[in-house]
């Protein structure tokens, strides 16, 4: 559907090369990547949620009786409202009664899931099956390792998420606003360089064309380092690609409302 849009807008929207290629690209990368990145979107929700309920859960696996099954413990978890978590120890419970056992259960509860903290855990269980051995303390460890983590995780965040917003926001409407103003300024006045006026149509009309040619390869260069600045410091580098896209058009609208807008 992008690509046909896309194609649409060579066909009956004919823009400066520039902006056509910039039109294009938006139009044809837009809808896949927005859907991606919704699914990672849910995703990582769903993943949090897993990590957030599994402190709990590992505090109420600690406190199981040292001679309680494997399963026993693994249906209690399913039946209690961990969200996420409970719905993954109840697959996890199917499996076993179709056959598979506890170790496979995990193992595979692990691998499809993002969560290095339940991959963790799920060894844990596994060991605990295997071995027989009480590893209670060691559940209470890791849930205090995961409540530690979680909060330095928000620490960390908190301390960002001002860089993040400033940088976002200087590149989506301080930038492009600049500009537009000071194009909208250039095109209003008349200019006298040691005795050569632009004052005739030609010439006025070359120094807007270059001005806008300049100011929007900025703002795209702009956009791009941006957003893999962000994503960095997100340590997800996907997401440069998802800032970007939607970064650059509302920078370049934002410079075209403004370069518009007379001012004198």
């Amino acid at each position: 559907m992008g690509l046909v849009a896309a194609a649409a807008e060579l066909l009956f929207w004919p823009l400066p090369f520039f902006q056509q290629a910039l039109a294009f690209f938006v139009t044809a990368a837009f809808p896949p990547v927005i859907i991606y990145f919704y699914s990672e979107y849910t995703r990582s929700l769903r993943t949090k949620e897993i990590e957030e309920n599994l402190p709990p859960a590992l505090f109420q696996i600690a406190s199981f009786p040292r001679r309680t099954s494997m399963e026993k413990i693994m249906r209690e978890i399913a039946k209690s409202d961990y969200g996420s978590l409970s719905e993954e120890f109840a697959k996890a419970n199917r499996q076993i009664a179709a056959g598979a056992s506890v170790p496979q259960s995990l193992d595979q509860m692990a691998a499809l899931n993002d969560s290095v903290i339940l991959q963790r855990a799920c060894n844990l269980l596994a060991e605990t099956y295997r071995t027989g051995a009480d590893m209670s303390e060691a559940f209470k460890e890791v849930a205090d390792d995961v409540f530690e983590l979680q909060n330095l995780q928000k620490q960390t965040a908190a301390a960002l998420s001002l860089q993040k917003y400033t940088l976002l926001a200087g590149g989506c409407v301080l930038v492009p606003l600049i500009l537009g103003i000071i194009l909208s300024i250039v095109t209003a006045l008349n200019f006298d360089f040691e005795g050569i006026t632009l004052s005739t149509a030609a010439q006025r009309a070359s120094l807007v064309e270059t001005a806008m040619l300049g100011a929007q390869i900025y703002l795209v260069i702009f956009a791009a380092i941006a957003s893999v600045f962000v994503a960095m410091q997100e340590a997800n580098a996907k997401k440069a690609v998802l800032y970007f896209i939607l970064l650059f058009p509302v920078s370049l609208a934002i410079f075209y409302l403004l370069k518009s807008m007379p001012l004198f």
